[in-house]
């Protein structure tokens, strides 16, 4: 897109000099590389703020003229990386000695393996901007946009999957890639076919989990597909193929009707774990409203009941108090003792006052009998789910070891290819 730009050479001037201005929000060999330059989010919240002003009537979006004119300024070739990367701007120059042309001839073969990008450069950026928590998911994408595309719309023939299924998953790497980096160069083709690699065996593995599910709800396309590999021998025009067969490392060979029943059982109780999982969870929040400081509404009952059961005794040892400081002040007829009795009876009813005061306060934070009765009846549901959840994990143990080498033989079948007799 960046190689379509046109760029105004004045406002290419003025450009550099925000930058040159701003230059310790630019971090040069960064991370301790010389082909490697950062510049840091509060340049590039004012670089996009000048290009919004300078280049209002412009047709193309701001990321695309932001790196466009990034390269016009630091004079990039076009095989330098320009990505965003958490609201920074990442700049990785390419050289020559790393990316190596490959000849129009030599474009389908290994010498052409990541796009003429060495290995050690896709690495790097791999370690640098990829291998993160947030990307986690990526490969799960990757395969559940294969299936649904290529099994689940297009019902695809065995054939047709076996020469070209790693072009297509290549292709939707790549495509996810572009939305990610916001970049199409081509270093990220190259960058595609390199974690699709060492990612090779995770991205099966997840297509082979997706197939197993749609047989587990009977879909017959899928079942179709792999009776395929069922098969010991293929005759195609007059030519014969030995087929790769769903076996585990044991010799035990699956088909469907063998594995079907296993399937159902262990993917209904995955998915009734992940649905007993959530109301759970819920249900563990609304039973969370009724503690109080850490404690459930029947213990936090408990204690303030037991509390209150405290205030009331000091409360009797105080009226007892006070009754016979009344009575010996209207015995005595000293006046000192008087002042002094009077003294002490003021301090007795004050505590008297703040006993019920407190006593008080205690009853208004015990939980009301509707809230209790509540409380214990969402906790009874939760009671009853976990059981429900102990219980399907339960089933779902028993049928692992069976549904792992259904899944383990799947894989190897599906990266393998016929072979001619």
């Amino acid at each position: 897109m960046h190689r379509n730009i046109k760029i105004n050479e004045q406002i290419l001037d003025a450009f550099v000099e925000l930058i040159e201005e701003n230059e310790n929000f630019v971090l040069y060999d960064y991370k301790g590389k010389e082909n490697q330059i950062l510049l840091k989010e509060s340049l590039v919240i004012l670089i996009s703020d000048f290009l919004d002003k300078n280049l209002q009537k412009s047709k193309y979006d701001t990321k695309e003229l932001i790196k466009a004119y990034i390269r016009a300024a630091f004079e990039l070739s076009d095989n330098t990386v320009v990505i965003n990367k958490n609201g920074n701007i990442f700049i990785k120059i390419i050289d020559e000695s790393v990316q190596k042309k490959v000849d129009e001839k030599d474009k389908n073969t290994v010498k052409n393996r990541y796009n003429g990008v060495k290995e050690e450069e896709l690495k790097a950026f791999y370690d640098e901007f990829f291998a993160d928590e947030e990307n986690k998911d990526f490969f799960y994408e990757i395969a559940k946009e294969f299936v649904h595309k290529y099994f689940i719309i297009k019902k695809i023939s065995n054939d047709e999957y076996e020469k070209n299924v790693f072009s297509y998953i290549h292709a939707i790497t790549l495509e996810k890639l572009v939305a990610m980096y916001d970049n199409e160069d081509g270093f990220f083709l190259g960058f595609a076919g390199y974690i699709f690699r060492i990612h090779f065996k995770e991205v099966f593995e997840y297509i082979s989990e997706l197939i197993l599910d749609e047989i587990a709800i009977s879909n017959r396309y899928m079942m179709d597909f792999l009776n395929y590999y069922s098969q010991d021998i293929l005759v195609v025009k007059g030519v014969k193929y030995k087929i790769p067969h769903i076996e585990a490392d044991n010799g035990l060979r699956w088909t469907v009707p063998s594995m079907l029943s296993i399937v159902k059982i262990y993917t209904k109780a995955k998915n009734s774990i992940l649905t007993l999982k959530k109301e759970r969870s819920e249900y563990q929040k609304r039973v969370q409203k009724f503690y109080v400081n850490g404690l459930s509404p029947v213990k936090n009952n408990e204690l303030l009941l037991s509390e209150k059961a405290s205030i009331e005794i000091e409360t009797e040892h105080t009226v007892r108090s006070i009754n016979i400081l009344n009575d010996k002040l209207d015995m005595t007829k000293d006046p000192k003792k008087k002042v002094l009795l009077k003294e002490e009876l003021a301090r007795e009813e004050e505590t008297l006052k703040q006993l019920k005061e407190k006593k008080q306060e205690t009853l208004q934070k015990v939980v009301k009998q509707n809230g209790l009765s509540e409380y214990v009846a969402l906790q009874k549901d939760l009671d009853t789910l976990t059981r429900k959840l102990q219980r399907e994990k339960k089933i779902l143990k028993q049928n692992e070891v069976a549904y792992n080498s259904i899944k383990s033989s799947l894989v190897k079948a599906l990266i393998s290819k016929r072979s001619v007799l």
